[in-house]
């Protein structure tokens, strides 16, 4: 990535202004649905840090006899997750006179809406570098995962693992690379009665992938930013939403200032957030195969 300020000789910014351009494309911002997957809390001004509190259960109920008192008293227990947010940002300078020359109103649109995207991408890069860190991982690299795995998954979520926090609440989100996406469309399409094309199947074929769609009960999303490793696997996630918290201090704070000497104006937008994982038992890690289809 370029840095620096964006003048009107930058690079290939120049070619476009001997002619009028009508639409300039721009590089697309890869899905980022995960930060609304998880559970979000906003912090009150003044605030620094947010304590999220999880009860436990209390012993099972006693039977009784009757006329003995019952001498055993329970007590509340309470697992406190302290998160404090931090800021994130990022500016960009443009000079006054690629404004003239490239036209105000198109050149800064354009940086308003990268820099948002820019926001938008780490807060869901830090959200998804939770997912590794759930206990339970399923498939394992060079594997393909299968609908066996999110059968298991949802089973797995849904049973009592721990006292602490009981079994995952419904509904349950699944994030994954799209390449783990293509390997359970491709088992579905595969797995039809010969001859037929019916039911969930012909639904598939006929419309492959929406962008989110339900297996098992599972929302299930394309997390565009999630990475390959060097082998060629990914980590998502499947994961009922108050696993992982994201707490936010403010809405994104956009800023233009100008720079005389400079002559110049810096666009930037800022915002606090931090994310921590609430439950462990109530996600698993999906670590699987993503090597490209084609």
């Amino acid at each position: 990535m370029a840095t620096g300020i964006t003048l009107s000789s930058t690079s290939n910014l120049s070619d476009g202004q001997a002619i009028f351009i009508e639409a300039a494309m721009e590089a697309f911002e890869p899905a980022a649905p995960d930060p609304d997957l998880v559970e979000n809390e906003r912090i009150p001004v003044g605030v620094k840090t947010w304590n999220i509190l999880t009860y436990a259960r209390l012993a099972q109920a006693s039977a009784l006899s009757e006329g003995v008192d019952l001498s055993q008293v329970q007590q509340l227990v309470v697992a406190t997750l302290a998160i404090t947010p931090d800021e994130h940002g990022i500016i960009v300078t443009l000079s006054n006179r690629l404004k003239r020359r490239q036209g105000d109103s198109n050149v800064v649109s354009v940086a308003g809406r990268q820099i948002g995207g820019s926001l938008r991408r780490r807060m869901a890069n830090d959200v998804i570098a939770l997912y590794g860190g759930f206990a339970k991982t399923i498939v394992g690299s060079g594997s393909a995962l299968d609908i066996s795995h999110f059968r298991g998954a949802v089973a797995y979520l849904m049973t009592d693992n721990s006292d602490a926090y009981g079994p995952a609440p419904m509904p349950l989100n699944a994030a994954l690379h799209i390449e783990q996406i293509s390997d359970i469309i491709e088992q579905i399409t595969n797995t039809a009665p010969r001859g037929t094309t019916t039911g969930i199947t012909e639904d598939m074929l006929q419309r492959w992938w929406k962008g989110s769609d339900r297996l098992y009960g599972v929302q299930v999303f394309h997390s565009g930013n999630i990475a390959l490793d060097s082998n060629n696997d990914a980590k998502g996630a499947i994961f009922a939403k108050e696993a992982l918290y994201l707490v936010m201090a403010n809405d994104a704070d956009v800023t233009e200032e100008g720079d005389n000497s400079l002559r110049a104006t810096e666009y930037g937008i800022f915002q606090e957030w931090s994310e921590a994982m609430r439950a462990d038992p109530h996600g698993l890690a999906v670590f699987s195969d993503a090597e490209a289809t084609v």
